[in-house]
């Protein structure tokens, strides 16, 4: 997770009376271990080195852990006035008196930091295939890698399996004591035990490995349907607005019966469903009996 950068900004340091600034390369390098990026600008896996644009007012060992704070950044708006410009390469605070650059090494090196710092990269990559959202984490559609906080804690496929389930959720509460942290994309129980998404750069390294939402039995119908005011069934309590249905096997109704169906089920706030139908708030899926046919709704935001 994204640490704050209070500590961070401890590095400004006073300038000494009559020192002149000056660039340092720093002498360690940094492992970038898969393809990655921040914001805009793109980072291969390998080594980079980094080089303080003012050695007065930033060290190498800060520099190292900033760069590594970046690359958990989900969506490139940096913290703590902190700004990446993609065409140098460079990461500044302010109006740029401060920051660093990276460039790729030329040789391995090391001891510079690397990131993921613990855990590992799944190694393929998960399908969101249309935007979607978990709670005020906005997911658009794409290609997005999964990695884990820790190793021996979560398997890669039990994260897939969970992200699946969260892109789910109806309202942004996880279940089963799940947290979300929206500026780095992290879902996680404790400091350990969670994962963290991201939208992949390079090729995928392991095709049709990594899952997908909605799962290849769903389907996501094409018109919306709009919920006119503020209304409920049972605990699942919907706000106005347009939503999204998506059909969640083959053998569901129709996108059109689904719209007809949703459209009856407003009328019973009670959530007494007829034909043997049942609501899930958690998800907002409606299935009827005991099987998984049915439809899931998401307000559109």
């Amino acid at each position: 997770m994204l640490v704050a950068l209070a500590a961070a900004i401890v590095v400004l340091l006073a300038a000494a009376p009559g020192a002149r600034a000056a660039e340092l390369t720093c002498p360690a390098t940094f492992h970038v271990l898969h393809d990655d990026r921040v914001g805009k600008l793109k980072l291969p896996e390998g080594h980079y080195t980094i080089t303080v644009l003012d050695d007065r007012r930033l060290r190498c060992g800060h520099a190292s852990d900033l760069f590594r704070q970046f690359l958990e950044d989900y969506d490139g708006n940096l913290p703590g006035h902190w700004r990446v410009v993609p065409r140098r390469s460079e990461f500044l605070r302010g109006r740029g008196k401060v920051g660093f650059r990276v460039a790729p090494a030329g040789s391995s090196g090391g001891g510079g930091g690397r990131h993921p710092a613990t855990g590992r990269a799944c190694p393929g990559f998960f399908d969101v295939l249309h935007n979607d959202r978990i709670g005020r984490l906005r997911l658009p559609k794409g290609k997005y890698r999964i990695t884990l906080l820790s190793v021996r804690r979560l398997s890669c496929a039990e994260a897939s399996s969970l992200f699946t389930r969260f892109l789910e959720d109806w309202d942004g509460r996880l279940p089963g004591r799940w947290r979300l942290d929206v500026k780095t994309a992290t879902f996680f129980k404790s400091l350990h035990v969670g994962f963290r998404v991201k939208r992949a750069v390079g090729p995928d390294p392991n095709p049709n490995h990594g899952g997908q939402h909605p799962s290849g039995t769903g389907k996501r119908c094409p018109a919306t349907f709009r919920v006119l005011h503020n209304d409920r069934i049972g605990r699942l309590r919907l706000p106005e607005g347009n939503y999204r249905i998506t059909r969640l096997s083959k053998r569901s109704p129709s996108c059109a019966r689904a719209s007809q169906l949703f459209a009856r089920f407003l009328q019973h706030p009670q959530g007494d469903l007829p034909g043997r139908w049942r609501v899930d708030p958690q998800s907002a899926s409606f299935t009827k009996g005991r099987t998984n046919n049915g439809f899931r709704v998401k307000l559109l935001r």
